[in-house]
């Protein structure tokens, strides 16, 4: 059996690219990486991801998105079998770094925005060919919370009783998610994942695990960051660019739009224990406090009383104000 390494290596001289100096320019949440390969002046990027990544689904999201006006990385080879990609270099302009430089921030959220309304007005009708984000799979996310947080941070083990009365509180909540009109969801669509391209586009990366879901999804998701908070104004700013593109909405989105953030921040605090406890990267502990506080401007929300109630139960304040400590 070959090693990775020659595995690679391999890809690369089939696609011209032996040779090539690497540079490791990003890994994220799950067990991809990236590496800016550079040869004879031009440069490209390699995705590396071994299983159980999905490099064919990235393929198929990054199709799609062209179709729908969306700027994203041009593909130039792929080995399904192996999980290679050789992807255009957008280079290093994400928002996140360009907001720390100093660039306006109101207008990168605004070009955000416009780029995310441009795709929801060109995605193609037939989408069935993208997976649910249903109730099933909303449940099962904010499932992580008791299965991770609570298990490794709280350090007790839920009863039968108290993770039934937390499912019934969601499906009733999810239901309610769900009877929004669906639309191609990227679910992690933030500025850590957009960029400002070579040629002054707004390139959006990071789509693979894109699926049919909730309309408001990806909005929420910009404008109520996990890793950084964004200010009022622009929050309103964006809700109000975005509601005048679509101002059926209009009436919906504020009855929504609270519990959609909710579920997201839920399932969010699951996963960073999660990726500190069982994949080794306990960098993303540092981001639940803030996470918890997203939550919990929610929990007035009416249908989220049953829900504050619950965490009151098992989740004492206390262990929502500091960063985790872990439990083995």
């Amino acid at each position: 059996m070959l090693t990775r390494d020659l595995e690679r290596e391999n890809f690369l001289k089939k696609n011209g690219w032996e040779n090539a100096q690497r540079v490791l320019l990003a890994a994220d949440a799950s067990f991809r990486h990236y590496d800016r390969l550079f040869k004879d002046n031009q440069t490209i990027i390699l995705m590396d991801a071994p299983k159980p990544e999905n490099p064919e689904q990235f393929v198929l999201i990054d199709k799609i998105l062209q179709k729908s006006s969306v700027c994203v990385p041009k593909v130039y080879a792929t080995d399904y079998k192996n999980g290679f990609v050789l992807l255009e270099d957008f280079g290093d302009n994400t928002f996140t770094k360009l907001i720390q430089n100093g660039f306006s921030e109101s207008e990168l959220y605004q070009k955000a925005v416009n780029t995310l309304i441009e795709m929801q007005k060109n995605v193609p009708t037939d989408l069935s060919i993208l997976p649910p984000y249903d109730l099933e799979k909303m449940l099962f996310e904010v499932s992580l919370l008791p299965l991770w947080f609570i298990k490794y941070v709280v350090g007790t083990d839920l009863s039968e009783q108290a993770l039934s009365d937390f499912n019934q509180i969601w499906e009733k909540i999810i239901q309610k998610i769900q009877s929004v009109d669906k639309t191609l969801v990227l679910l992690d669509y933030h500025v850590d994942n957009l960029m400002i391209t070579p040629d002054n586009q707004c390139g959006v990366l990071d789509f693979q695990d894109a699926r049919l879901g909730p309309v408001f999804y990806d909005l929420v998701s910009l404008i109520e960051d996990a890793r950084r908070p964004v200010p009022l104004e622009i929050q309103k700013s964006v809700t109000q660019t975005y509601l005048k593109a679509f101002p059926e909405y209009q009436t919906l989105y504020p009855e929504l739009a609270p519990l959609i953030a909710a579920q997201r921040h839920t399932k969010v605090i699951g996963i960073f224990v999660r990726l500190c406890v069982r994949d080794g990267k306990p960098r993303y502990l540092k981001y639940i406090p803030f996470v918890w506080g997203l939550l919990e401007k929610h929990l007035a929300h009416p249908d989220m009383i049953a829900f504050k109630k619950w965490l009151d139960q098992y989740v004492p304040e206390n262990f929502r104000k500091e960063v985790p400590q872990i439990h083995e």
